[in-house]
């Protein structure tokens, strides 16, 4: 009768257990019990069966979040198992959260770049770090590489990749060839981030043969945290197993590769050798004048600076091509403002970009309706109140600019790609803090100017040359993985405009 005690003492511990988390989740769940939200589908996974429902119908988190802001109002509460979320779009709170208070990010929703398979990924990059002070202070050496007076000097390197990207799509351009403009965007972007960043040829724009191993790489990591955010349990099916490893050789190799450009560009710095006045060299001279810095997080940097200057640019270009397709009047006008203030010029400066308005306008609302990375998290240093609803300290609150965009309340008709709603004139002012595509604060996007004005520069120069026509089986709908970007790729066929004919 041995195995009936053995069996007897397993399903005691196994109810032990059950009782133990089952009295954990109630306990924590209990001090948000004033708020409203969704009902739980299941006790233990809370709303995970929610988001896989809404996973399934190809829709994506900031749907679902929206659907819930819409349904339960400007603060509502959702549990992924034992842990509990809030979600806010009062314009007060995304305030207090992102400027005034200066609350840290969350680390529980960085837990997935900052190790993704257990492989260090982000790490304590300016993106992941969330102590504060530590943040500030690498925040300050990192500045200077990003103020616009640095950025003018990378002016005539940008011009050369992008004019790479317009001599391929002039051959291309023949009204049948059908071309996926993500895919172009995301080989330009990548050849842009390691030239003017970190004195590197790529040549993805020019070279279509074989995907480098570097961009290999990052397209496979890219598709490891999608799969990770997307299911909680991925991880832990075996089946999925052999891509998880593949994605683990994925992320030592950037950080492998990256490493090696630092330690070369440092030799090159000590041995007095002609290095060139990029981002690299920047970090590099902050590393021997600040040998406290860890040089693990130097290149968990390096790796950020890579992948996220990369496809985020990338995803916003080709929805506001779809957008500027669907409103031919737009585009007409954008072009108008491009050949009155450029003409056929084929190097653009910053000068001649900041001049043209609209095209600023289009970009602002191309990032409302689509910013490629909606959403961001802060953790309250102390318990906080939003519309009467008392948020305890350290708990994971959720802004999206996505949502807010979305909203009726702050964007009338919110639909409509209407670029005027960001005109000087408008008679609804846009505040800060309804539109945030960059989030706000002390932690905005160190690379904010940089990519608007890559965004500005390759923009014009493609409505300068082309024409396009959007593929006709092309989804207007959006892909969620690490960003939002346009399903399908953005296909279309290209023409060159008449003044450029011949």
């Amino acid at each position: 009768m041995d195995w009936i005690f053995v069996l007897g003492v397993v399903i005691s511990v196994v109810l032990c257990v059950l009782t133990f988390i089952s009295i954990y989740i109630t306990h924590g769940r209990r001090k948000y019990s004033h708020i409203p939200g969704p009902p739980i589908d299941n006790f233990f996974l809370g709303h995970v069966p929610l988001f896989s429902k809404y996973v399934k119908e190809g829709k994506f988190f900031n749907a679902m979040t929206l659907d819930l802001c819409k349904k339960y109002g400007p603060v509502f509460k959702m549990n992924f198992m034992h842990s509990t979320f809030v979600f806010t779009s009062d314009p007060q709170a995304v305030r207090e959260l992102q400027i005034t208070g200066n609350h840290p990010k969350s680390y529980i929703t960085l837990e997935g770049i900052i190790y993704l398979f257990s492989e260090r990924f982000f790490g304590k990059s300016l993106v992941s770090e969330t102590d504060q002070k530590v943040w500030v202070w690498r925040r300050q050496l990192m500045n200077p590489c990003f103020q616009k007076s640095y950025l003018r000097g990378l002016e005539s390197a940008l011009n050369t990749e992008i004019d790479l990207l317009i001599t391929r799509l002039a051959g291309l351009a023949d009204g049948k060839t059908e071309v996926s403009m993500l895919d172009e965007f995301n080989h330009l972007t990548l050849d842009i981030i390691g030239k003017i960043a970190f004195g590197m040829q790529m040549n993805n724009v020019v070279n279509r043969t074989e995907k480098s191993e570097f961009t290999k790489a990052i397209q496979l990591c890219f598709r490891g945290i999608s799969e990770n955010v997307r299911n909680p349990f991925f991880k832990y099916n075996f089946f999925n197993w052999n891509f998880i490893n593949d994605v683990r050789k994925a992320l030592r190799f950037l950080r492998v590769f990256s490493k090696q450009c630092f330690e070369e560009r440092k030799a090159a710095i000590e041995r007095g050798d002609y290095t060139p006045d990029d981002i690299l060299n920047h970090i590099v001279k902050m590393k021997l004048e600040n040998p406290e810095l860890d040089d693990e997080v130097i290149v968990d940097d390096i790796i950020v600076f890579f992948v996220a200057g990369q496809e985020t640019t990338a995803c916003l270009l080709s929805f506001t091509m779809i957008c500027l397709w669907q409103n031919k009047d737009i585009l007409e006008r954008l072009r108008t403002e491009v050949f009155d203030i450029v003409g056929m010029k084929s190097y653009l400066s910053i000068e001649d970009v900041n001049k043209m308005k609209y095209l600023e306008m289009v970009i602002k609302e191309s990032l409302r309706l689509y910013p490629p990375g909606p959403n961001t998290f802060r953790e309250p240093k102390h318990d906080i109140e939003i519309l009467g609803y008392k948020i305890p300290a350290g708990t994971p609150v959720a802004m999206s600019t996505y949502v807010s965009s979305r909203l009726e309340e702050f964007f009338p008709d919110p639909l409509k790609f209407f670029p005027e709603r960001f005109s000087p004139n408008a008679e609804n002012k846009i505040t800060s803090y309804t539109y945030y595509p960059f989030t706000l604060g002390p932690r905005t996007c160190i690379g904010k100017s940089f990519a608007e004005i890559e965004a500005k520069i390759i923009l014009a120069k493609i409505i300068q040359r082309f024409n396009f026509e959007m593929d006709p089986d092309q989804s207007f709908d959006i892909e969620e993985s690490t960003t939002l970007k346009p399903e399908g790729g953005a296909v279309c066929t290209l023409t060159l405009c008449d003044s450029f004919e011949g």
